[in-house]
């Protein structure tokens, strides 16, 4: 299972905004007052592989 972590930070603060199961559903968490360059303003979303067998 893969899930999107979407996550912003300013210097050393690290805000986790939430997971989610696709790209585009993160993307939608985003302010819409972010430009389409939403990691210069310190937005990102990261994939990860959950594997169930742990």
């Amino acid at each position: 299972m893969v899930v999107y972590v979407l996550w912003w930070q300013l210097y050393d603060k690290v805000e986790i905004w939430g997971v989610y199961s696709s790209i585009e559903e993160a993307e939608k968490q985003i302010p819409d007052d972010v430009e389409k360059d939403y990691e210069y303003e310190g937005f990102h979303i990261e994939e990860f592989e959950l594997n169930d067998f742990v």
